[in-house]
Parts: structure tokens; C-alpha cells; sequence
């Protein structure tokens, strides 16, 4: 049976994920090519051109369909841009208001000058629906690119705000290297192919019953939550007879509702597609000296940070190793919805434990559960359900899973080389890991590692930890608009300037920007087995069949 609480939130999360349209977010940096102007990008390929930090088309642009919760429908797929196919129509972007090009761009801007052509690239993956997963297609380019004509500018101003919105109206638009794609492409890709393990020695296998974000880290680190936008914060940038006509439409609503709330930018532009564009309202940090996590890139705060790390506050781990590197946690930490008694662990937890994709810990190879100094952990995935007791929370053990052999999933099995100390196993760290966390999450972590701790009950608690793609993270947790705003507890310009104030790894050395931000997850498991003819397979770095 499933409790009251967690009927309700499934509900909720069913009307979100099944029933609202989804934003078409594209943060992260695009190029636009003016006549005249030097706009300083640092990028080799459009070097000079102006960078926008992000963008939307069209003033109100469609939401993307959200493709369900129960997980059934495939992931690979590539979907293209949101683009309009033809002109008249308009591009909003933000531009840094320490862009070398702003001076020009306002001055034409102002001067109403209408530009004859104006060139614009956006990248293929940045685009693409943060549903989807697998490679992008060998023929799909790495940037979009298109020739917009006769464009004129717009460029309202919000005081305080650390980017200028502009609005480039077009009369035409022309795609250079790429045709309209009405319906996302289904794509294909290969298993994973896994280093051998280690040969000999015992195996356990467990069953992932707990995942989520470390927000947590004790019960006084947040001297107050974070808050979503106010209903004065909608109006703040209208004009007063504007704000009062708004109100006298919006009154047997109840005021601004999530649909409208999103367009509180100057000249009512979206803020959730442009965060960078109003006043930042601040974010609550936790604050904490203890917190799980790594130490990502090797300085433990009493030397200078090395050339690809940011400077940034470092933590101590509650077993005393200094140079934590958690940054994911000072953003989540005084989130409501992002705590471990939230609702987004708890939903994403809910839904594996209802049916959805099982995850497995595999640890092998190993001749001493105390100290060996070579053995494997391996990430999978199984189509299996959980087994449950008459509770939604409780999850059976010592229950078979076969691996999942479908290539969506099974591209993301991961294999980590590692040694265990005084029964604490410890992981070199792994290029890159994909996790699956339901069909709306799907996400990578760069320079990823684990840490695992053995409990007498046979279960496990360890961490996973690594740098994940802030961009990507930041359209994610907006993939909702204001329906998670107000679900969950943020306010997204807030969120959006906390953030990249915290990203500190994944230096961009053409750019010389910081792309990632660390971040450590929580899992909890207990016994689980997998068939031995999977175990043989895997353990060979093979391919399995797949599933009937």
C-alpha cells in the first residue's frame, strides 16, 4: 500500500511530468555574428563573435511534451532545434554585461538601425530535449547554424541584473547546415565496453534502495529555507497602468499563476529561459564545515587551487579528510524540495521502488572484505522491479536481477578499479558516468569516484561523486518552470547566479570557463543477486544478450 503522502505526491509528479508542457531550455553559451561588432567570444570556431549566455525563439515559445514517468518509452532519441522554420519571428538572448561588445550592441540597439543579415550558431546538444540521451548522430553538427535578415534589436534594462536581454525581431531566417525536424530521431548506440575484473575472489551484488542529492548535512544549516517568487516580483518590471491591467486579468485566477509567473523579465521576457537577465534576488547557502563528498582536484584548501579549479570554500568529511569538494550542496542545501525528506528524492525513490528502473552496485573481485588492495565496482542497470512488503518504503532482499541488456542502458554501465582499507572500499576515479535516475533524469558526472561502507546487515551505504555539467544541471531543475519553482522551493534567477558562482571544475580551455560543478550523491543498498551467466559475461568486459 502506498501511504496518503506519497499518493499525493505521485499525483502531483503524474500532473507535472504527464500533463504540463515543458520548457524548451537552452542555457549555456550561443554566438551571434553582427557586421561591426568585436564581440570577444574565445571560442576557436566562432572566435570574436558575441556569446549569449542563453536563449529562447519566439516571445512565447510551445512547451516540449514531457514523455511520461513510467520510464517505457526509449531515451535515444535526438531531437532537433526549436527554431522557427521561417520568418517573421524573434530570438531572445542574454548577452554578459562584461561582454566587450555591449557598448556597440546597445548603441545599435537604441539607434533603432536595422541589420541587413546577422549570422547565429547554437549548439546541437544544448538544444536537444533534456529527456534524451545517447550520442548525437554522426550527420547532426555540432552548431546549428542560421542567417537571420533584417533584424532590428531590443534591449529593455533591469537595474542590478548581470546580463542585458535582447530581442532580435527578423523578417526572415535561413538554416546553413541543417533541415527542420518536426519529430524527434530515434538514435542507436552500443553497450559499454567494461575493462575485465579482477579474476578470482568473492562478489556481492546490491540493489540500490536509496539515491539522491547530499543537501543534508546538519539539522541547523540553513538559518532560513530558500523562497520562491512573490507575486510582486511578476509586476515589479511593468509599467503601472501595465501591472494594473495584468492584475484585473489575473484576479479570478488568484494573482499571477505558474503559467504567466515566468515572464516577469523587462518587457515581460521569460526568466526562466533568460535567469540572467533581472536583479539577482539572492540564494540561501547552508552553512556547514562537515559535509560528505571528495577531494575532486587535489588541494585541500592550504595551497593555491591548481589551474582547472576555481577557487571555492573545501570541506571536512565526517571521517576527518580535509578538501571536500561539494558545491552541488551549498545550491540544494536550504532547498526544501532537494532535502532528503523532499520531494524530489522522495518522488525519484517512490517511483523506482513503484516499478521503475532498478540500479545495482556490483562489487568484485574481491579476497579480503577488509583490506585487498584490487577489486571492481560496477554500475548497472536491470528492467526488474523491486520487490516490495505491503509498504510503498520497504524493499525485499536477496532477490535476482538480471542486467539490463538494452543498449540505452546498457551504455551506461561503469566499471571503477579500486581497493578496500580497513573495510572502507575506495575508487579510482572513472572519465565519465551516466545515470539513470527515472525517464525524466538522465545525467553524466565527470572525474566520477565512489566511496563504500559494508554494514554487518549485509547492506551498503556509499557515496558517488564527480562534476556535473552546470549548464545542463540548470536546465534540468528548470525543465518545470514555475511549476518547481513553487513545488520545490527556488526562485530561478536566484538559483541560476548561485550556481555559476559555484561551478569549480571542468575548465573549457579554449573559453577558459568553468563547466562543471562538484557534487555528491548518496546511495544506500542492500543484497541482491545477479544471474551467474550475466556475472560471467560481465566479468569477461562481454556483451549480454538481450532480455525477451
Amino acid at each position: 500500500m502506498i501511504g496518503a503522502r506519497s499518493a499525493a505526491s505521485i499525483a502531483l509528479a503524474a500532473g507535472l511530468f504527464a500533463s504540463t508542457p515543458a520548457w524548451a531550455d537552452y542555457i549555456g553559451p550561443s554566438y551571434v555574428e553582427i557586421p561591426g561588432v568585436d564581440g570577444g567570444a574565445r571560442h576557436p570556431v566562432f572566435r570574436n563573435w558575441v556569446q549569449a549566455e542563453a536563449n529562447y525563439w519566439t516571445s512565447h515559445p510551445a512547451r516540449r511534451e514531457i514523455r511520461g514517468i513510467s520510464g517505457k518509452e526509449s531515451g535515444l532519441k535526438f531531437t532537433g532545434p526549436t527554431s522557427p522554420a521561417s520568418g517573421p519571428s524573434m530570438l531572445a538572448l542574454s548577452v554578459a554585461k562584461t561582454s566587450p561588445a555591449l557598448a556597440r550592441l546597445m548603441e545599435i540597439c537604441r539607434s533603432g538601425t536595422v541589420l541587413p543579415q546577422v549570422s547565429y550558431a547554437e549548439s546541437a546538444d544544448l538544444a536537444r530535449h533534456i529527456q534524451e540521451h545517447g550520442p548525437r548522430p554522426a550527420d547532426v553538427p555540432e552548431f546549428y547554424r542560421y542567417t537571420l535578415s533584417n533584424v532590428r534589436l531590443s534591449c529593455p534594462v533591469a537595474e542590478g541584473a548581470p546580463e542585458q536581454a535582447f530581442a532580435l525581431k527578423f523578417e526572415g531566417i535561413t538554416r546553413i547546415n541543417h533541415a527542420p525536424q518536426p519529430k524527434p530521431r530515434v538514435i542507436t548506440t552500443k553497450p559499454a565496453t567494461l575493462p575485465p575484473a579482477p579474476k578470482g575472489g568473492e562478489s556481492r551484488t546490491f540493489l540500490v534502495s536509496w539515491f539522491a542529492p547530499i543537501a543534508d548535512a546538519n539539522d541547523r544549516q540553513c538559518p532560513q529555507m530558500n523562497r520562491k517568487p512573490t507575486q510582486e516580483e511578476y509586476y515589479a518590471l511593468m509599467s503601472p497602468g501595465r501591472a494594473a491591467q495584468q492584475k484585473a486579468a489575473l484576479a479570478s485566477k488568484g494573482g499571477a499563476n505558474t503559467v504567466v509567473l515566468p515572464y516577469r523579465g523587462p518587457d515581460e521576457m521569460n526568466v526562466i529561459l533568460l535567469p540572467g537577465i533581472v536583479a539577482d534576488p539572492g540564494h540561501v547557502a547552508p552553512q556547514a564545515d562537515i559535509v560528505r563528498g571528495f577531494d575532486l582536484d587535489g588541494n585541500d584548501g592550504t595551497a593555491p587551487f591548481p589551474a582547472s579549479t576555481r577557487p571555492h570554500p573545501n570541506y571536512t568529511s565526517p571521517d576527518g579528510r580535509k578538501g571536500i569538494d561539494n558545491q552541488l550542496f551549498t545550491v540544494q542545501g536550504c532547498i526544501a524540495g532537494w532535502r532528503r525528506n523532499g520531494f524530489l528524492p522522495m518522488i525519484g525513490n517512490e517511483l523506482r521502488r513503484a516499478g521503475g528502473l532498478s540500479m545495482l552496485v556490483d562489487v568484485s573481485g574481491v579476497e579480503d572484505w577488509r583490506n585487498d588492495d584490487d577489486v571492481a565496482v560496477t554500475l548497472l542497470y536491470s528492467a526488474d522491479p523491486m520487490k516490495r512488503d505491503g509498504s510503498s518504503k520497504i524493499v525485499l532482499p536477496d532477490y535476482s536481477f538480471r542486467v539490463n541488456a538494452n543498449p540505452e542502458f546498457s551504455q551506461s554501465f561503469a566499471r571503477f578499479r579500486g581497493k578496500i582499507v580497513n573495510g572502507v572500499l575506495t575508487t579510482s576515479a572513472h572519465p565519465k558516468v551516466t545515470m539513470h535516475e527515472g525517464p525524466a533524469t538522465t545525467w553524466t558526472l565527470a572525474e566520477a569516484r565512489m566511496r563504500i561502507e559494508f554494514g554487518e546487515d549485509g547492506t551498503m551505504k556509499a557515496v558517488l561523486g564527480g562534476y556535473r555539467d552546470w549548464r545542463k544541471y540548470i536546465s534540468s531543475a528548470f525543465f518545470q518552470a514555475s511549476d518547481y519553482e513553487n513545488t520545490i522551493g527556488f526562485n530561478s534567477p536566484g538559483m541560476y547566479n548561485a550556481v555559476r558562482r559555484a561551478a569549480d571544475g571542468l575548465k573549457d580551455p579554449a573559453t577558459g570557463e568553468y563547466t562543471g560543478i562538484s557534487a555528491t550523491y548518496e546511495i544506500e543498498g542492500i543484497p541482491a543477486f545477479i544471474p551467474p551467466e550475466d556475472r560471467q559475461a560481465l566479468g569477461k568486459g562481454g556483451q549480454l544478450k538481450a532480455q525477451k
